[in-house]
C-alpha cells in the first residue's frame, strides 16, 4: 500500500489532514524503508521537525494516537520502556525478535497461530481480539561482544 492510498483512505474516513499529520505519516512510511524499526514518538518527532520546527509533541502523540484508533498505527513494547510504532498495512501482520542488549528488531516472517488455538482451548469462553508475540533474547552481533568481554575478563 502507498502513502497516497492511506490518504486517501483517512479522507475518506473523515480525518482531517493537517500538513503534520501528512508528515507524521510519511515518517512511519520511511521507517518501513531499510531495517524497518518500530520508532518512538520521539524519533518521528525529530523527523516532522525537519520540516515543521514547531510541532508540538502532543501533535505528535495525539496524530499516533488517531492512527492507532483507526487500526492504522500499532504500539509495541519491546520492554525498554519507551513506547514504539510502528504502520499497520494490508497483509503486515507480524511479530518481533528484539535483543535485549542493543534494542534491535527483526521481523518474524510467521505468526505463532498454534499458540492461539491452545488459548482458545484453555479459554474456550474467552473471545480473542489482537495478540502480539515478541521473542526477546540476544541478537549474534551482541552475543558474539558479550563473549569477547567476558573472555577479556577471564584473560584479566
Amino acid at each position: 500500500m502507498l502513502l497516497e492510498d492511506v490518504l486517501k483512505e483517512l479522507r475518506k474516513a473523515g480525518i482531517r489532514l493537517t500538513p503534520q499529520r501528512q508528515e507524521v505519516l510519511q515518517a512511519l512510511f520511511d521507517g518501513l524503508q531499510g531495517e524497518c524499526q518500530p520508532q518512538s514518538a520521539e524519533e518521528i518527532l525529530q523527523v516532522v521537525r525537519k520540516r515543521y520546527p514547531g510541532v508540538s509533541p502532543d501533535t505528535v502523540y495525539r496524530t499516533l494516537g488517531t492512527f492507532k484508533k483507526l487500526g492504522l498505527v500499532r504500539e509495541v513494547n519491546f520492554r525498554d520502556g519507551c513506547r514504539r510504532f510502528e504502520l499497520v498495512l494490508q497483509g503486515g501482520h507480524h511479530h518481533h525478535l528484539v535483543c535485549l542488549r542493543c534494542g534491535r528488531s527483526r521481523e518474524l516472517p510467521f505468526c505463532p497461530a498454534d499458540c492461539l488455538v491452545r488459548v482458545q482451548e484453555y479459554c474456550p469462553d474467552f473471545e480473542i481480539e489482537d495478540h502480539a508475540f515478541t521473542v526477546f533474547g540476544y541478537c549474534p552481533k551482541c552475543r558474539e561482544e558479550s563473549r569477547d568481554v567476558f573472555r577479556e575478563t577471564v584473560e584479566v
